[in-house]
């Protein structure tokens, strides 16, 4: 009897060794992809941290007339350009009209200064 609960106390202490083992591998294991995890939040968080810092360069006053001037061919508007008054803006005379957009931005100076052209009265021909 003693020889059986010897055996039985031995087997019971194997088993609960293995179970502990078992039990800590899957700890270290969770933990760690909890680390993994937090480690790729921190990325995350600094790739975040990084594109706003980006954003508010790219998106400063002066980066956006230097990028409006370089690809879109917008100038500020000069001196003469600015009316104080709205009534006297200029219409578009009689008889000429505008040409179509052709729905494309071209550079200034790669454009043809053709952007108004006389209308074609009924009857004659040019």
């Amino acid at each position: 009897m003693r020889r059986l609960f010897t055996i039985l106390a031995a087997i019971t202490a194997i088993l609960a060794g293995a179970a502990v083992l078992q039990l800590k591998l899957a700890v270290q294991e969770r933990a760690d992809e909890v680390k993994a995890l937090a480690n790729k939040i921190h990325a995350d968080r600094e790739a975040i941290r990084v594109l706003e810092a980006e954003w508010a360069y790219l998106t400063t006053p002066r980066s956006l007339q230097d990028k409006s001037i370089r690809f879109l061919a917008l100038m500020p508007p000069t001196a003469e350009q600015i009316l104080e008054e709205p009534t006297t803006i200029p219409f578009r005379p009689r008889g000429v009209e505008a040409e179509e957009d052709p729905g494309v931005l071209l550079p200034a100076k790669d454009r043809e200064e053709k952007n108004l052209k006389p209308k074609r009265e009924k009857g004659t021909s040019l």
